[in-house]
């Protein structure tokens, strides 16, 4: 029995204890679409894999990338799906724990990495802001011209899709700007922690 469920995967740490999640129900994530939105699964044992939702710092054709599954698969970890930089691992649970990031400077690494790919989603989403804001305007002032601010003028199919795009955009902006600071912070903590300890 394969079951599809959708997720929108902005937030890497969500996804993955999601996955866990349904792996100790019993669900066995065997597939990702390329958008990294819509997952596969088939039943299974409970508690049979532990997952790991990875963004890799080069995209995944990139020979770094190859090299680095290669060195997974020889320790028995399967590559799940994966979508440019993000890639989903899987283990056996019963082959013991399933950390990828042991050490503080992997980590450090791995976060500051992370935190910069948050701030570069937001700057975008800020760029395209500005734009539907400014289409907005256009938009009302048009309509607005023709209608005269009747109720044709709220309802107006150019003027729905564009408050929507609009609050879309600020949505993404805000999330990816609230992840930067999140990672960036931890990776303040995981300094200051290393520095403690030398």
């Amino acid at each position: 029995m394969k079951t599809r469920l959708w997720k929108f995967p902005h937030d890497t740490e969500k996804i993955e204890i999601w996955l866990n999640e349904m792996a100790s129900d019993g669900f066995i994530c065997v597939g990702v679409d390329v958008n990294m939105c819509r997952y596969t699964f088939e039943q299974g044992e409970s508690g049979e894999y532990t997952y790991r939702y990875v963004f890799f710092d080069k995209c995944f054709s990139h020979s770094k990338s190859i090299r680095y599954l290669s060195f997974l698969r020889e320790n028995g970890i399967e590559c799940v799906g994966h979508s440019f930089q993000n890639v989903i691992l899987r283990k056996k649970a019963a082959d013991g724990e399933f950390n990828l990031f042991t050490d503080r400077e992997s980590q450090i690494n791995y976060y500051s990495h992370l935190k910069k790919s948050y701030a570069i989603w937001a700057v975008p989403s800020w760029i395209l802001i500005a734009y539907f804001y400014g289409s907005i305007i256009a938009t009302h002032l048009n309509i607005a011209r023709e209608f005269a601010f009747s109720l044709s003028f709220f309802v107006h199919p150019l003027t729905i899709a564009m408050h929507v795009a609009f609050l879309i955009n600020i949505c993404i902006s805000i999330s990816s700007f609230q992840q930067s600071r999140r990672y960036a912070l931890l990776v303040k903590n995981l300094k200051r922690d290393s520095a403690v300890f030398e």
